[in-house]
């Protein structure tokens, strides 16, 4: 009898936690273990990406618990007003700053499943996390956590009651493992480090098509993969496109990811010129195209776990200019592997001017990662080893 394993994740919109999991449910064995995706609201483009013979789950209500206002009234009309109700007040909390109880009560809201598990992964964290453990029947269950958690320690006070709940908790980097473990000291020896898997045969494969409204002109192409937000550096990377721009560089910068205020950026471009100098790509399922174009890729963050896009660009041999964020380091080496800089727009412009005119340090990156670069597909093994026990 195969092991039946199932995953929970909130949605597939654009992320790394969404396309890390697309990657993992194409590389799991599937004729080994029984395994089915529970998605709370099934939407976003990497839906798409999915494998055909997954099994799929969802529930409409579990979706609509999980909606904003337009959720509540549909509630309303599939005639769940306690649930209304429920969803409102939950709302209510998370817009007061209470994350960790607005959270727990919709994961008390939301309908249990019958069906018992061998093992069930929450691939999320925060209410999926809590709906595992109150409502779902397995004998193991671990969960994901995919970022510095004190950049993120909103839902301290549910997670301190839930990890102990768990058998085993899973983040993506030394440094998230190392932050995890401040914070929750008692379950040091639950927590484990499984990088984002990120398959090089695939990437190589999904790479060679054309990327659309990209063009290949005598402009250096500059590229910034993500979610367009400020916590991203957008505000930064638009001053920095200013700077570069009033130095007479020649280049192109396209940002490829969903956007928040499109608006207000826009505004800013305008009022610097740089209409044609910034190009806003949206929403792309396969980015690959787009990095293997470039020239240099721009990453901006403020914080990340272990930013999945950068681990593509490295497979792909990209240069990268990266702001030094605390988990940085677990993925880059300033001056070996990449160029890393501080945190505002003229070290930003500054490091890209250097790599767009020093060849040799070019080469020097893209030679580096050629070396180090590996698939690595096999990390998907230290969930075998739960799921065998």
């Amino acid at each position: 009898m195969k092991r039946k394993i199932l995953f929970l994740i909130s949605n597939l919109e654009t992320g790394g936690v969404s396309k890390s999991l697309t990657s993992l449910m194409n590389v799991i064995d599937r004729e080994r273990y029984d395994v089915t995706l529970m998605i709370i609201s099934p939407v976003g483009p990497f839906m798409e990406l999915l494998p055909e013979d997954l099994n799929i789950i969802s529930n409409p209500v579990c979706s609509n618990l999980t909606g904003k206002l337009s959720g509540v009234t549909r509630l309303l009309k599939s005639a769940h007003p306690i649930l209304a109700i429920g969803s409102l007040l939950r709302l209510m909390l998370s817009a007061s700053g209470n994350r960790a109880l607005a959270g727990r009560l919709i994961a008390k809201m939301m309908p249990a499943l019958e069906e018992e598990y061998d093992t069930i992964v929450d691939f999320n964290g925060q209410q999926q996390l809590y709906y595992m453990v109150d409502k779902l029947k397995a004998r193991k269950k671990v969960t994901f956590f995919h970022s510095d958690y004190a950049k993120w320690p909103y839902y301290y006070n549910a997670d301190k009651i839930y990890y102990p709940k768990v058998d085993y908790i899973f983040t993506i980097s030394d440094k998230c493992v190392e932050s995890l473990k401040k914070y929750f000291p008692s379950q040091s020896d639950k927590i484990k480090k499984m990088e984002n898997i990120s398959s090089l045969e695939l990437i190589t494969k999904m790479s060679n098509s054309l990327p659309e409204g990209m063009p290949k002109n005598e402009s250096k192409i500059l590229l910034t993969v993500g979610h367009v937000c400020e916590n991203k550096g957008i505000l930064w990377a638009i001053e920095a496109a200013d700077i570069l721009n009033k130095a007479g560089i020649d280049f192109k910068w396209y940002f490829l990811g969903s956007i928040d205020n499109l608006g207000r950026y826009e505004a800013l471009i305008k009022e610097r010129n740089l209409e044609q100098k910034i190009v806003f790509l949206g929403i792309k399922t396969n980015p690959y195209p787009y990095l293997k174009d470039a020239d240099i890729i721009v990453h901006p963050s403020k914080f990340e776990g272990r930013s999945i896009a950068l681990d593509e660009a490295k497979l792909l041999c990209k240069p990268v200019v990266v702001t030094n964020f605390s988990t940085v380091g677990d993925q880059f080496q300033d001056r070996h592997n990449a160029s890393i800089c501080e945190m505002n727009p003229e070290s930003i412009a500054n490091a890209i001017k250097e790599l767009l005119d020093d060849n040799k340090l070019r080469k020097q990156y893209i030679e580096t990662l050629a070396k180090e670069r590996h698939d690595n597909s096999s990390e998907i093994e230290k969930l075998y080893e739960i799921f065998d026990k």
